[in-house]
Protein backbone atom coordinates (compact mmCIF):
# COMPACT_ATOMS: atom_id res chain seq x y z
CA UNK A 1 0.00 0.00 0.00
CA UNK A 2 2.04 3.52 -0.86
CA UNK A 3 0.24 6.67 0.39
CA UNK A 4 -3.13 5.17 1.68
CA UNK A 5 -4.26 3.69 -1.77
CA UNK A 6 -4.91 -0.11 -2.42
CA UNK A 7 -2.84 -1.38 -5.39
CA UNK A 8 -5.39 -4.89 -7.00
CA UNK A 9 -2.91 -4.98 -10.18
CA UNK A 10 -2.60 -8.01 -8.95
CA UNK A 11 -5.98 -9.52 -9.14
CA UNK A 12 -8.07 -9.48 -12.44
CA UNK A 13 -11.59 -8.31 -11.84
CA UNK A 14 -13.27 -11.39 -11.83
CA UNK A 15 -11.35 -12.17 -9.10
CA UNK A 16 -12.27 -8.65 -7.10
CA UNK A 17 -15.39 -9.69 -8.26
CA UNK A 18 -15.56 -12.75 -6.43
CA UNK A 19 -14.11 -11.19 -3.26
CA UNK A 20 -16.45 -8.84 -3.12
CA UNK A 21 -19.59 -10.72 -3.22
CA UNK A 22 -19.69 -12.02 -0.21
CA UNK A 23 -19.34 -8.74 1.53
CA UNK A 24 -22.53 -7.98 -0.31
CA UNK A 25 -24.29 -10.79 0.52
CA UNK A 26 -23.50 -10.25 3.92
CA UNK A 27 -24.90 -6.72 4.15
CA UNK A 28 -28.22 -7.71 2.42
CA UNK A 29 -28.83 -10.78 4.31
CA UNK A 30 -28.64 -8.58 7.92
CA UNK A 31 -30.68 -5.75 6.03
CA UNK A 32 -33.58 -8.23 5.91
CA UNK A 33 -33.31 -9.46 8.87
CA UNK A 34 -33.44 -6.28 10.48
CA UNK A 35 -36.72 -5.63 8.74
CA UNK A 36 -37.78 -9.30 10.04
CA UNK A 37 -37.22 -8.33 13.28
CA UNK A 38 -40.14 -5.46 13.24
CA UNK A 39 -41.27 -5.69 16.96
CA UNK A 40 -45.22 -5.07 17.37
CA UNK A 41 -47.07 -3.92 20.33
CA UNK A 42 -50.14 -6.05 21.64
CA UNK A 43 -52.29 -3.89 20.19
CA UNK A 44 -50.59 -4.63 17.00
CA UNK A 45 -50.44 -8.44 17.22
CA UNK A 46 -53.94 -8.78 18.48
CA UNK A 47 -54.96 -7.03 15.21
CA UNK A 48 -52.43 -8.87 12.99
CA UNK A 49 -54.69 -12.32 13.82
CA UNK A 50 -57.69 -13.32 11.99
CA UNK A 51 -60.06 -13.86 13.76
CA UNK A 52 -59.18 -10.78 16.13
CA UNK A 53 -57.91 -11.84 19.38
CA UNK A 54 -58.28 -10.21 22.65
CA UNK A 55 -55.05 -8.88 24.91
CA UNK A 56 -56.47 -11.38 27.24
CA UNK A 57 -55.64 -13.83 24.08
CA UNK A 58 -52.80 -12.82 23.89
CA UNK A 59 -51.36 -12.88 27.27
CA UNK A 60 -52.87 -16.47 27.72
CA UNK A 61 -50.77 -17.52 25.13
CA UNK A 62 -47.98 -15.89 26.06
CA UNK A 63 -48.07 -17.14 29.57
CA UNK A 64 -48.32 -21.22 27.98
CA UNK A 65 -45.18 -20.13 25.87
CA UNK A 66 -47.03 -19.87 22.87
CA UNK A 67 -45.99 -16.52 22.17
CA UNK A 68 -42.53 -14.67 23.22
CA UNK A 69 -42.74 -10.69 24.75
CA UNK A 70 -39.80 -8.29 25.05
CA UNK A 71 -40.07 -5.44 27.17
CA UNK A 72 -38.09 -2.75 26.13
CA UNK A 73 -38.43 0.25 28.28
CA UNK A 74 -41.30 -0.98 30.92
CA UNK A 75 -43.03 -1.91 27.46
CA UNK A 76 -44.16 -5.11 26.03
CA UNK A 77 -43.20 -5.84 22.06
CA UNK A 78 -43.54 -9.05 19.92
CA UNK A 79 -41.41 -9.78 16.49
CA UNK A 80 -43.33 -10.65 14.00
CA UNK A 81 -40.80 -12.95 12.44
CA UNK A 82 -41.72 -15.36 15.50
CA UNK A 83 -44.95 -14.76 15.37
CA UNK A 84 -44.99 -16.01 11.67
CA UNK A 85 -43.12 -18.71 12.44
CA UNK A 86 -45.54 -19.57 15.82
CA UNK A 87 -49.12 -19.58 13.47
CA UNK A 88 -48.20 -23.23 13.05
CA UNK A 89 -49.32 -23.74 16.47
CA UNK A 90 -52.12 -21.58 16.47
CA UNK A 91 -53.93 -23.21 12.98
CA UNK A 92 -57.06 -21.98 14.09
CA UNK A 93 -55.74 -18.26 13.36
CA UNK A 94 -54.31 -17.04 10.76
CA UNK A 95 -51.92 -13.86 9.86
CA UNK A 96 -53.62 -11.03 8.14
CA UNK A 97 -51.03 -10.27 5.61
CA UNK A 98 -52.98 -7.51 4.02
CA UNK A 99 -52.65 -5.05 6.95
CA UNK A 100 -49.63 -2.44 6.52
CA UNK A 101 -47.61 -3.40 9.46
CA UNK A 102 -44.15 -3.91 7.01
Amino acid sequence: MKGGQIILNTFSPEEIVEMIKPLIFDAVREALQEKEEKLLSPAEVCKLFVPTISKTTLAAWTKKGFLTEYRIGGRVYYKFSELLKKRDKLSRYKINSTLNIL
